[in-house]
């Protein structure tokens, strides 16, 4: 081999090595620019789901309505309640009450009023008197009454009145105050003619 011969070798051997040199830096170069690329994407990416605006919230279930609650506990003015006193004019007399509680503190109450002629207690023109002691004792005067709890006390007035006492008298308004522990006091007015007062207690039956 001659010296231009080999000379001419050695400069094609420089020459692939540097182009294989070029292509490895141009390769690693390329690869650089796409992991670059796919980092300034995956930052764009994270940053556009940053300003997303967050999904509204579910709505919440309907508010289910429930039933208000009722009191079990009976109300301690309920029921029937007797009573028994000496009026004047009537005799010795007895009132049944029943009361019924209506809510709301209101109250409905039915009053039978029966007496027995009792002399020293009658007026002079009922002592002795047969058909006045017969009626006064078989044909009670009876009311239904409306009421309302107020200031401690049931007040009612008489809605309607059936029949009237011996003397033409029917209870116009009562009124209901608790005395002690189980009994009430009872006061009443009969219009023009004169009121009354007993002190009631529960009855058993």
């Amino acid at each position: 081999m001659t010296t231009k011969q080999r000379n001419l070798l050695i400069f094609c051997g420089v020459m692939l090595v540097i182009w294989m040199m070029s292509r490895a830096v141009s390769s690693q170069h390329q690869a650089q620019m796409r992991h670059e690329q796919a980092m300034r994407a995956a930052a764009l990416q994270r940053q556009r789901q940053a300003q997303k605006p967050a999904p509204a919230p579910p709505p919440p279930p309907p508010a289910v309505k429930t039933a208000p609650a009722v009191s079990n506990t009976p109300s301690k003015f309920a029921g029937v309640w007797r009573g028994r006193a000496a009026i004047e004019n009537r005799g010795i007399c007895n009132l049944r009450l029943e009361l019924t509680d209506s809510g709301e503190n209101k109250f409905t109450g039915y009053s039978l009023f029966t007496c027995v002629n009792t002399n020293p207690l009658m007026a002079q023109k009922d002592k002795n008197n047969q058909k006045t002691a017969l009626i006064n004792r078989l044909d009670p005067d009876s009311a239904i009454l409306t009421g309302k709890l107020q200031d401690g006390a049931i007040h009612f007035t008489s809605e309607k009145n059936i029949g009237t006492d011996i003397n033409g008298c029917a209870v116009t308004s009562f009124t209901l105050t608790p005395f002690g522990a189980d009994r009430l006091a009872a006061e009443w007015q009969a219009g023009d003619c004169k009121g009354g007062n007993m002190l009631l207690g529960r009855a058993r039956n």
